[in-house]
């Protein structure tokens, strides 16, 4: 779009407000009027679109929000205006993310894309089931004040696997027994039979 179709849009009040200082965004989120959340995607705005079930596209400026928009793209719950760049320029300029572009029709075809899309609707229902299942702020408490309470020392709740020796975690006990045991055994009885040929032939 041109400039000044930009600056129509932008002064039409009845589509458009701009606010100057912080806004309530997490009562804007949990209306139901709201269907799509245009963020930055920091992760609070992420942890928050989510838990109110709104479908996110993304608009990353720095840092984390990058992971962040490449997550929520793959995960289904939105669409990212950011399109990673291939391995080659990632590794000359890694920190050149910020420098990406996207055209007016992009963001109208990804808009279109997740609007009401019922896939990615389904997806962000259970994302948002899943986060508040998981307890929110007083589940976080409590695990903080269990954390507090024995003093830190969680050694008795590792996963199994870290209580396993080296070669039981990488299984190499099986790898000894199932493939290299048989092996070895299957080739000594080669080289004796070959052996043994020779030797009759040479009787």
């Amino acid at each position: 779009m041109k400039n000044d179709e930009y600056q129509r849009i932008l002064s039409d009040e009845q589509r458009f407000r701009v606010e100057s200082s912080f806004v309530p965004q997490k009562w804007i989120l949990q209306q139901n009027s709201v269907n799509l959340f245009i963020s930055h995607c920091g992760m609070g705005s992420v942890g928050e679109g989510l838990y109110f079930q709104k479908l996110i596209l993304c608009l990353p400026m720095c840092t984390d929000q990058f992971v962040n928009a490449m997550a929520i793209d793959h995960s289904g719950v939105g669409a990212s205006l950011f399109i990673p760049p291939t391995l080659w320029p990632s590794l000359l300029r890694p920190d050149g993310f910020h420098h990406y572009t996207f055209l007016a029709s992009a963001v109208t075809s990804k808009l279109f894309t997740i609007w009401e899309n019922a896939t990615y609707v389904k997806v962000a229902r259970m994302m948002s089931l899943e986060m508040k299942h998981a307890g929110g702020v007083k589940r976080g408490v409590k695990e903080i004040e269990f954390f507090v309470n024995v003093h830190g020392d969680l050694h008795r709740y590792m996963p199994f696997s870290n209580t396993l020796a080296f070669y039981q975690r990488y299984m190499l006990d099986l790898v000894l027994v199932y493939i290299v045991l048989p092996t070895a055994i299957i080739f000594y009885l080669a080289l004796k039979f070959c052996w043994s040929n020779i030797k009759n032939k040479i009787d």
